[in-house]
Protein backbone atom coordinates (compact mmCIF):
# COMPACT_ATOMS: atom_id res chain seq x y z
CA UNK A 1 0.00 0.00 0.00
CA UNK A 2 2.70 2.64 0.81
CA UNK A 3 4.80 1.63 -1.81
CA UNK A 4 1.55 2.21 -4.12
CA UNK A 5 1.34 5.54 -2.64
CA UNK A 6 4.74 6.80 -2.69
CA UNK A 7 4.62 5.68 -6.67
CA UNK A 8 1.58 7.48 -7.23
CA UNK A 9 3.24 10.59 -5.49
CA UNK A 10 6.30 10.68 -7.54
CA UNK A 11 4.04 10.14 -10.99
CA UNK A 12 2.09 13.12 -9.72
CA UNK A 13 5.54 14.94 -9.16
CA UNK A 14 7.03 14.05 -12.69
CA UNK A 15 3.88 15.20 -14.26
CA UNK A 16 4.04 18.50 -12.35
CA UNK A 17 7.54 18.92 -13.52
CA UNK A 18 6.96 18.16 -17.20
CA UNK A 19 4.46 21.03 -17.76
CA UNK A 20 5.40 24.13 -19.57
CA UNK A 21 7.79 26.45 -16.92
CA UNK A 22 7.94 29.47 -18.36
CA UNK A 23 10.40 31.53 -16.96
CA UNK A 24 8.67 34.29 -15.41
CA UNK A 25 6.51 31.56 -13.58
CA UNK A 26 9.72 30.05 -12.44
CA UNK A 27 10.74 33.17 -10.88
CA UNK A 28 7.83 33.88 -9.26
CA UNK A 29 8.20 29.99 -7.85
CA UNK A 30 11.44 30.68 -6.59
CA UNK A 31 10.77 34.14 -4.89
CA UNK A 32 7.60 32.51 -2.86
CA UNK A 33 9.67 29.33 -1.80
CA UNK A 34 12.44 31.92 -0.79
CA UNK A 35 10.68 34.85 0.80
CA UNK A 36 8.93 31.81 3.05
CA UNK A 37 12.18 30.04 4.13
CA UNK A 38 12.32 30.20 8.12
CA UNK A 39 8.65 31.55 8.08
CA UNK A 40 10.27 34.68 7.26
CA UNK A 41 7.28 36.34 5.02
CA UNK A 42 4.32 35.56 7.59
CA UNK A 43 7.40 36.85 10.81
CA UNK A 44 7.65 39.84 8.96
CA UNK A 45 4.00 40.65 7.85
CA UNK A 46 2.58 40.16 11.37
CA UNK A 47 5.51 42.40 12.66
CA UNK A 48 4.64 45.11 10.37
CA UNK A 49 0.85 44.94 10.90
CA UNK A 50 1.14 45.08 14.27
CA UNK A 51 3.56 48.34 14.03
CA UNK A 52 1.06 49.72 12.08
CA UNK A 53 -1.48 48.86 14.22
CA UNK A 54 -3.72 46.84 12.16
CA UNK A 55 -2.89 43.78 14.27
CA UNK A 56 -2.39 43.50 17.98
CA UNK A 57 0.82 42.34 19.57
CA UNK A 58 -0.90 39.82 21.57
CA UNK A 59 -2.36 38.56 17.90
CA UNK A 60 0.96 38.60 16.53
CA UNK A 61 2.40 36.44 19.57
CA UNK A 62 0.33 34.05 18.71
CA UNK A 63 1.63 33.39 15.31
CA UNK A 64 4.98 33.18 16.41
CA UNK A 65 3.85 30.65 18.82
CA UNK A 66 2.30 28.80 15.84
CA UNK A 67 5.01 28.67 13.88
CA UNK A 68 7.17 27.82 16.50
CA UNK A 69 5.44 24.81 17.64
CA UNK A 70 5.93 24.48 13.75
CA UNK A 71 9.32 24.03 13.96
CA UNK A 72 9.40 21.94 16.70
CA UNK A 73 6.65 19.25 15.27
CA UNK A 74 8.64 19.33 11.92
CA UNK A 75 12.18 20.01 12.08
CA UNK A 76 12.70 18.55 15.66
CA UNK A 77 10.25 15.25 15.41
CA UNK A 78 8.84 14.20 12.20
CA UNK A 79 11.27 14.87 9.31
CA UNK A 80 14.06 12.87 11.85
CA UNK A 81 11.50 10.42 12.40
CA UNK A 82 10.29 9.89 8.73
CA UNK A 83 13.15 10.54 6.93
CA UNK A 84 11.78 10.87 3.26
CA UNK A 85 14.62 11.62 0.70
CA UNK A 86 13.96 14.69 -1.62
CA UNK A 87 12.58 13.94 -5.15
CA UNK A 88 15.66 14.63 -6.72
CA UNK A 89 17.90 12.47 -4.60
CA UNK A 90 15.50 9.36 -4.40
CA UNK A 91 14.31 9.31 -7.85
CA UNK A 92 17.00 10.00 -11.15
CA UNK A 93 13.91 10.71 -13.76
CA UNK A 94 13.15 13.72 -10.86
CA UNK A 95 16.15 14.67 -11.25
CA UNK A 96 16.80 15.33 -14.13
CA UNK A 97 13.32 17.72 -14.60
CA UNK A 98 14.59 20.07 -12.01
CA UNK A 99 17.67 22.20 -11.32
CA UNK A 100 16.60 23.27 -7.80
CA UNK A 101 19.26 22.41 -5.06
CA UNK A 102 17.19 20.58 -2.48
CA UNK A 103 17.84 21.09 0.83
CA UNK A 104 20.42 19.04 3.02
CA UNK A 105 16.98 17.54 5.72
CA UNK A 106 14.47 14.90 4.98
CA UNK A 107 11.40 16.00 2.78
CA UNK A 108 8.25 14.48 4.36
CA UNK A 109 6.35 16.87 5.71
CA UNK A 110 7.03 20.13 4.29
CA UNK A 111 7.72 22.69 6.46
CA UNK A 112 7.33 25.58 4.06
CA UNK A 113 3.76 24.49 3.52
CA UNK A 114 3.44 24.36 7.21
CA UNK A 115 5.10 27.49 8.10
CA UNK A 116 2.36 28.95 5.43
CA UNK A 117 -0.32 27.53 6.92
CA UNK A 118 0.30 28.54 9.93
CA UNK A 119 1.08 32.11 9.03
CA UNK A 120 -2.01 32.14 7.33
CA UNK A 121 -4.27 30.81 9.35
CA UNK A 122 -2.94 32.93 12.39
CA UNK A 123 -3.11 36.38 10.12
CA UNK A 124 -6.55 35.37 8.77
CA UNK A 125 -8.12 34.80 12.14
CA UNK A 126 -7.50 38.40 13.03
CA UNK A 127 -7.64 39.81 9.85
CA UNK A 128 -10.99 38.71 8.11
CA UNK A 129 -10.64 40.92 5.33
CA UNK A 130 -6.99 39.93 4.73
CA UNK A 131 -7.76 36.07 4.74
CA UNK A 132 -8.05 35.61 0.92
CA UNK A 133 -4.91 36.99 0.05
CA UNK A 134 -3.23 35.58 3.29
CA UNK A 135 -4.60 31.94 1.89
CA UNK A 136 -3.36 32.80 -1.75
CA UNK A 137 0.20 33.77 -0.24
CA UNK A 138 0.49 30.39 1.79
CA UNK A 139 -1.42 28.18 -1.28
CA UNK A 140 1.33 29.90 -3.78
CA UNK A 141 4.46 29.12 -1.41
CA UNK A 142 3.05 25.17 -1.05
CA UNK A 143 2.70 25.03 -4.73
CA UNK A 144 6.13 26.45 -5.01
CA UNK A 145 8.03 23.49 -3.83
CA UNK A 146 6.26 21.15 -6.02
CA UNK A 147 7.18 23.51 -9.10
CA UNK A 148 10.41 23.58 -7.59
CA UNK A 149 10.74 19.76 -7.31
CA UNK A 150 11.77 19.63 -3.55
CA UNK A 151 9.30 17.97 -2.41
CA UNK A 152 6.30 15.32 -2.96
CA UNK A 153 2.65 16.60 -3.30
CA UNK A 154 2.49 14.20 0.17
CA UNK A 155 4.78 15.93 1.74
CA UNK A 156 3.51 18.96 1.31
CA UNK A 157 -0.26 17.75 2.21
CA UNK A 158 1.47 16.50 5.19
CA UNK A 159 2.83 20.11 6.04
CA UNK A 160 -0.32 21.26 5.04
CA UNK A 161 -2.26 19.57 7.91
CA UNK A 162 0.83 20.08 10.28
CA UNK A 163 0.29 23.61 10.09
CA UNK A 164 -3.26 23.87 10.16
CA UNK A 165 -2.60 21.85 13.63
CA UNK A 166 -0.21 24.18 14.85
CA UNK A 167 -2.05 26.85 14.07
CA UNK A 168 -5.03 25.77 15.45
CA UNK A 169 -3.35 24.99 18.81
CA UNK A 170 -1.98 28.23 19.07
CA UNK A 171 -4.91 30.32 18.35
CA UNK A 172 -6.87 27.75 20.15
CA UNK A 173 -10.13 29.11 18.46
CA UNK A 174 -9.67 32.80 19.60
CA UNK A 175 -7.44 35.96 19.91
CA UNK A 176 -5.75 36.33 23.09
CA UNK A 177 -5.97 40.04 23.38
CA UNK A 178 -7.97 42.70 21.23
CA UNK A 179 -8.00 46.75 21.76
CA UNK A 180 -11.60 46.62 21.54
CA UNK A 181 -14.68 44.35 22.22
CA UNK A 182 -15.66 44.04 18.44
CA UNK A 183 -12.01 42.51 17.67
CA UNK A 184 -12.46 39.46 19.91
CA UNK A 185 -13.59 36.18 18.81
CA UNK A 186 -16.60 34.95 20.61
CA UNK A 187 -15.08 31.72 22.94
CA UNK A 188 -19.03 30.74 22.94
CA UNK A 189 -19.95 27.64 21.05
CA UNK A 190 -21.10 28.25 17.28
Amino acid sequence: MLETLATIDARVLVWILSLPHPEWLDWLMAAASAVAQRAGIWLALGVVLAAWGRLSWMAYWQGVLAIVLVFLAVDVVLKPAIGRARPSDANPTIAALTDAEPPANPAMPSGHAATAVAGAYALARVLPTARIVLWLLAALIAVSRLYLGVHYPLDVVAGTLVGSACAALSVGGTVWYSRGPAGRISQEPR
